[in-house]
């Protein structure tokens, strides 16, 4: 079996792929700031690296912080609020933050009353993670 190798980056981010050459999956591993984000795949290695370019945009261009494996747009931009998604672009609810302190808020996707809180946005990600997995398990 012939396997291609190929690692794209990032200031921050980092996406090594995996691809078999008569298998129809490539794979690659995401990493932020040196930390596994979980794992892009698609057809080809130009699919996945399309993916992370995406990623890439979404970190410049709307303050996206990727962590616990999601991605919380308007972090890093002082947005404060934003779209919560899953490295494959799927949208998985919203989060903001307070005016007045960190405390910071999710409301899952189709839904109106918010489903976690936290002190900080990132212990919101902590939470989100812990709640996704506990959605995986149902």
């Amino acid at each position: 079996m012939n396997t291609q190798f190929h690692k794209a980056e990032h200031s921050f981010a980092t996406c090594e792929v995996s691809a078999v050459a008569d298998q129809s999956q490539s794979v690659g591993k995401l990493s932020y700031k040196g930390y596994e984000n979980g794992n892009l795949s698609g057809d080809t290695l130009a699919s996945v690296l399309s993916q992370f370019q995406v990623i890439c945009e979404l970190i410049d261009q709307q303050g996206g912080m990727l962590r616990c494996g999601t991605i919380m747009l308007g972090y890093h931009n002082d947005d404060l609020k934003g779209d919560v998604l899953l490295p494959d672009g799927e949208i998985i609810g919203f989060w903001e933050m307070e005016d007045d302190d960190d405390t910071s808020h999710f409301t899952p996707e189709g839904k109106i009353e918010r489903a976690l809180s936290a002190p900080s946005a990132w212990m919101l990600q902590d939470s989100i993670e812990a709640w996704l997995n506990g959605q995986r398990e149902d």
